[in-house]
């Protein structure tokens, strides 16, 4: 029995997904549990593995296409097994076409929902299908192409018989363009859009502001020497910078709720959990896992937790409840040799803290010695419709005051 392959709900809030590739043609023998496809959900790009073994008889969705959770993106036949495929086009795309139209679109990779049915109850058939092969004198990818760019297929010489292709219309382009077109444009889609918007409405909707200061991390630098090896022996992971400051952020929050609050339809909404988002840099963009509950664990479960998290992220392995929920969020680029920067609020979230280099800096002690201390810059960026100046002033400082009693956060 055929076993369809449907988009599948990959977070709690899914309500759609984007073909990015498929990794098997039709044709191809799968395995149960090997990569099939790679979907697209909100932000990050996901693999989806075969729910059965078999042959993958029939693709439904290309490349590209948005799909409904749900809806029926594929069928896996066993070998040898009877496939009727016209019964499925006609199920699932709702297109009414004969066996011999559909081998023809096929061959020629033609779309059928471009051609106008000329057979009974408005069925496609055989001599449809060659009709428009024979009008367009081009293939598909070059007619679709002439469209967009505005070229004359009428203007591009072919021999008799030959059909234009997608590298005739590319030159045809070519020859027409001026130096400008042809500066390379990339669109902002994917990923990139999403940021994009997330960027716009946050600075749009929340008023910013920011707040600078130094600490002196050589505590943090001794607590982490001291504790990372401990730490390693009982989960594998080595404690890093970043833990250590999920874990500083976490404690201030609790202190001050505010902070760890959103707007939400007239509302200031204070979340009951203390969940710390971590900025991940990817080649398609930034990717916030979320550490949930960060003020109840230990730094030994916060370093194992946020390694394997952003490897996940690094892999395209993050599912949506891996960074939706979070109520703030830290953005380190101090590996980067970035000294101070300003985050832009990742709504609703109502502050974000970014945090700087750790550099060696003459400090002078109130009895004037001056003396060489690792110094760090944190900024917050907060929102002043729920923040005010003085209280995001106090967090910023509380952050500061355990940072460099770090002990503390062990208590």
């Amino acid at each position: 029995m055929a076993f369809e392959v449907k988009m599948p709900k990959l977070g709690t809030t899914m309500t759609e997904g984007t073909i990015i590739r498929w990794l098997k043609k039709e044709g191809d023998k799968v395995e149960k549990g090997e990569p099939l496809l790679e979907i697209q959900t909100d932000k990050v790009n996901l693999e989806e593995e075969c729910p059965e073994s078999g042959i993958l008889r029939k693709i439904f969705f290309s490349e590209g296409q948005v799909v409904p959770v749900g809806e029926i993106i594929a069928v896996i036949t066993k070998e040898g097994e009877e496939y009727y495929a016209e019964a499925a086009d006609e199920k699932i795309n709702k297109i009414k076409a004969s066996p011999a139209a559909k081998r023809v679109a096929r061959e020629n990779n033609v779309d059928l929902k471009e051609i106008t049915p000329t057979g009974p109850e408005g069925r496609i058939v055989e001599k449809d299908v060659l009709n428009y092969i024979e009008k367009i004198r081009a293939t598909p990818v070059a007619k679709k192409i002439a469209e967009e760019k505005g070229i004359e297929l009428s203007k591009i010489i072919k021999q008799e018989g030959e059909r234009i292709t997608k590298e005739d219309v590319l030159e045809k382009l070519k020859e027409s363009q001026t130096f400008e077109e042809r500066v390379k444009k990339i669109p902002l889609s994917g990923p990139r859009k999403i940021i994009a918007e997330k960027m716009k409405t946050s600075k749009q909707e929340a008023p910013h502001f920011y707040l600078t200061l130094s600490v002196d991390m050589t505590n943090v630098i001794k607590l982490r020497e001291s504790l990372s090896e401990k730490i390693e022996k009982i989960n594998g992971v080595k404690l890093s910078l970043n833990d250590i400051l999920i874990k500083a952020a976490a404690r201030a929050l609790r202190e001050f709720p505010i902070v760890n609050s959103s707007l939400e339809e007239g509302y200031i909404v204070y979340k009951e959990d203390v969940n710390i988002g971590l900025a991940v840099a990817l080649d398609e963009g930034l990717v916030v896992p979320v550490i949930r509950n960060a003020d109840k664990k230990g730094l030994s479960e916060i370093s194992k937790e946020s390694f394997e998290l952003i490897n996940k992220a690094r892999s395209g392995k993050l599912l949506p409840d891996d960074y939706q929920g979070g109520t703030f969020t830290i953005s380190n680029l101090g590996m980067f040799g970035i000294e101070e920067f300003k985050a832009v609020i990742n709504l609703p979230e109502s502050a974000i803290l970014a945090v700087g280099k750790i550099i060696k800096t003459p400090v002078v002690e109130e009895d004037d010695e001056i003396k060489i201390k690792p110094i760090m810059k944190l900024t917050l960026s907060c929102d002043h419709r729920i923040i005010d100046g003085v209280v995001g002033a106090k967090f910023l400082s509380r952050v500061k005051e355990i940072l460099e009693n770090p002990l503390e956060m062990l208590l």
